[in-house]
């Protein structure tokens, strides 16, 4: 028998701490427009218990990932492989990642959140019922791959109309035993960055407003249509690194963005499978990603250059070159939850579009690989997308505090996440990108 619990915790923080994803923000947040908020699913089938704890951040640093997972342990009593900590990545949340450069965290924020995180997978895991899962899929679209290539080859954030997007809603619907869904778990891929730069008011941007719209719906339509009273929309960030919001810049368009997700969300729901099976696992495996500096980069070929400009540019070689020595290793650890028959797939990184749709392709579950999991050391581009360089390849590391994840590390990373998915491998995928326009 397959149990499961639900719960969810405000965790906005002061109106005048510093938001995190934009270098350009030069004062901290002036107020809250959307309450920011962290939801647990635990699930026990009598020999395994999980929990996922997805928050409304941009990500977490180690130090956070290590006290949240570790209390969750002590307070479930399970084990801390089983635990996976998600951030939606909005760009309009506190720093709870330290980016260099990108504001400030705020420790006394920092110390209540871990203890809301551990509290919120404690009220899940109290609230145990009957349960059983069922998958669906639904079309949707509201990003646009940012990898747009220039007149002169060099790669910047923009709009490439034929680069690799991923159209679809995933769904794992939680119903208990009188077939009432006490909880949606949904997943879509693109960048909670509609709202810009521009933007101090705290937001869980269109991640936020998707949960909104479907707490109308489902406080609307309720008993009619198979929902119990209390149902509990769940958002996760799919594999969104190289994925942008085609709306950006206003309310509206946050708005919009999140009621295009919610309403194939609610389609997903109706189209999912009947029950699956009620088996729980998980593992993790973690590897060593090869790095090398910026400068080694900017040597090869010209690989690296962008619009980025000159000045930031001399200053992200300078910093990275004194603080990461070329060729360091990077812990990378890849987790794995089955939930019944579904499989999460968490990374600690923003991961490119082009991984999720080779790992959904390979397995013969479903797949809902997951960005922003148990922490994120930077962007981790396919090989194809690190000889294109740009932001993403030569640019960020510089804001993440690391080394430039070689291209080495795709086939290092695929054949860690086939070991976990069990997939054979056969060779290399073609993940290279459509031609540009």
């Amino acid at each position: 028998m397959l149990y499961a619990g639900v719960a969810e915790t405000n965790i906005t923080p002061p109106p005048d701490v510093w938001l995190s994803g934009y270098v350009a923000r030069a004062a901290p947040a002036v107020g809250v427009h959307d309450e920011l908020y962290a939801r647990a699913l635990v699930l026990d089938d009598g020999k395994v218990r999980l929990a996922l704890v997805a928050a409304d951040l941009i990500g977490l640093d180690d130090d956070l990932v290590t006290t949240i997972r570790a209390g969750i342990a002590v307070a479930l009593d399970m084990s801390v492989t089983a635990i996976m900590v998600h951030c939606t990545h909005t760009h309009s949340a506190p720093c709870t990642k330290s980016y260099r450069d990108i504001g400030k965290r705020d420790e006394t924020y920092n110390t209540l959140l871990c203890r809301k995180l551990i509290g919120v997978a404690r009220q899940a895991a109290d609230d145990l019922q009957p349960a059983h899962l069922t998958y669906g899929e639904a079309p949707a679209q509201i990003g646009v791959n940012r990898r747009q290539t220039l007149a002169d080859g060099s790669v910047a954030l923009g709009r490439n109309y034929a680069g690799i997007t991923l159209p679809t809603v995933q769904t794992l619907c939680v119903s208990s035993t009188d077939g009432r869904t006490i909880a949606q778990l949904f997943s879509h891929a693109c960048h909670p960055t509609t709202l810009e730069s521009d933007n101090r008011l705290i937001s869980a941007d269109w991640c936020g407003s998707a949960v909104t719209h479907l707490k109308a719906r489902f406080e609307r339509e309720g008993a009619e249509t198979g929902l119990a009273a209390d149902a509990l929309p769940i958002c996760l960030q799919g594999c969104c690194g190289d994925i942008d919001p085609l709306r950006r810049g206003t309310w509206e368009a946050v708005t919009e963005n999140g009621r295009i997700v919610a309403d194939a969300a609610h389609t997903a729901r109706w189209n999912a499978h009947g029950r699956m099976q009620e088996g729980l696992s998980a593992a993790e495996i973690t590897v060593s990603l090869p790095t090398q500096s910026v400068v080694d980069l900017s040597e090869q070929n010209g690989t690296g250059r962008s619009s980025f400009d000159k000045k930031v540019r001399a200053q992200t070689q300078n910093a990275a070159t004194e603080t990461v020595e070329p060729n360091v290793s990077v812990p990378f650890t890849i987790q794995r939850l089955t939930l019944g028959s579904v499989h999460l797939l968490g990374f600690p990184a923003e991961m490119f579009a082009a991984y999720q749709q080779d790992f959904s392709s390979q397995s013969e579950l479903p797949v809902i690989a997951l960005s922003f999991v148990n922490g994120c050391v930077g962007y981790l581009p396919t090989a194809a997308e690190h000889e294109r360089g740009g932001y993403e390849v030569s640019e960020a590391p510089h804001y993440y505090r690391t080394g430039i994840l070689t291209p080495q590390c795709e086939a290092i990373v695929r054949a860690a996440a086939y070991e976990l998915l069990g997939i054979e491998s056969i060779g290399s995928p073609d993940l290279s990108p459509l031609p540009p326009i």
